[in-house]
């Protein structure tokens, strides 16, 4: 069977029955997305096949011609003219929406950054019920008992965290102060919500952990040797080896 088109697509909506969207085509046949800014991130493989962060900013004119492929048959806002943290929406195809034949090889690059790869062999498996991995928060005392663990401080650069509502619009490197409850072993590698597989995050690092985690093919055994999940013991990234000590600076 051929690969779908965004032609075929009738209209992309909300879904009346629970959480997510519905990409609806012309055969009646539907997609379920539970994250809006997934959307995006699948449009443009479907369209173009693989993609990277720079087809969901202003660096390409993907984003705008998907919209006038989809004029009238989706909501005005429901896909942004760019995405500021345009990497999510491509690996949480993966992570998040099951879409597990999504991949990312190592070491290939579009437009300098990692590339997403989706097969038309593999499109029929788009319209799979998937079931989105279950995340929760650690609880309130949990949360408390780490951060003072941490001194307050992000688990691997050592940057002040505050929670987002309590940040500045104007405020330097927004980034680096944001709060992100970071699961050390990720869930979809067998990671639990276990008070001890919680860690305390900036924003921006927690990015660049999964950009990592996103390329690794190890075994979910192997996140004890590797210093995205557990910094107090090594400085090693398993999967590429690098030595991370020069920028670690949390706090002892």
């Amino acid at each position: 069977m051929s690969g779908i088109k965004l032609e075929d697509i009738r209209e992309i909506t909300k879904n009346p029955q629970g959480k997510g969207y519905l990409i609806i085509f012309n055969d009646n046949r539907v997609i379920i997305l539970y994250k809006k800014r997934t959307i995006a991130a699948l449009l443009t493989l479907i369209r173009y096949g693989e993609g990277c962060e720079s087809d969901l900013t202003n660096a390409t004119n993907n984003l705008q011609e998907i919209k006038t492929i989809l004029k009238g048959k989706i909501p005005e806002n429901l896909i942004q003219d760019s995405y500021a943290d345009a990497n999510k929406p491509f690996s949480e195809l993966w992570n998040e929406e099951g879409f597990n034949f999504i991949y990312a090889p190592q070491g290939q690059k579009r437009l300098g950054s990692q590339k997403y790869i989706l097969d038309s062999s593999d499109h029929q498996r788009l319209f799979t019920t998937t079931k989105p991995q279950i995340r929760t928060p650690p609880s309130s005392l949990i949360q408390r008992n780490i951060l003072e663990q941490q001194k307050n401080k992000c688990n691997f650069c050592g940057s002040i965290l505050k929670k987002k509502e309590n940040i500045n619009q104007n405020t330097y490197a927004r980034d680096r102060v944001r709060l992100v409850w970071d699961h050390r072993i990720p869930v979809e590698k067998g990671g639990n919500s276990a008070d001890d597989n919680f860690q305390a995050l900036c924003f921006y690092c927690n990015k660049c952990k999964w950009q990592i985690c996103n390329l690794c093919n190890y075994a979910p055994d192997k996140c004890s040797e590797c210093v995205l999940a557990f910094p107090e013991v090594t400085k090693i990234i398993f999967p590429t080896q690098e030595n991370i000590e020069d920028r670690l600076n949390r706090a002892n």
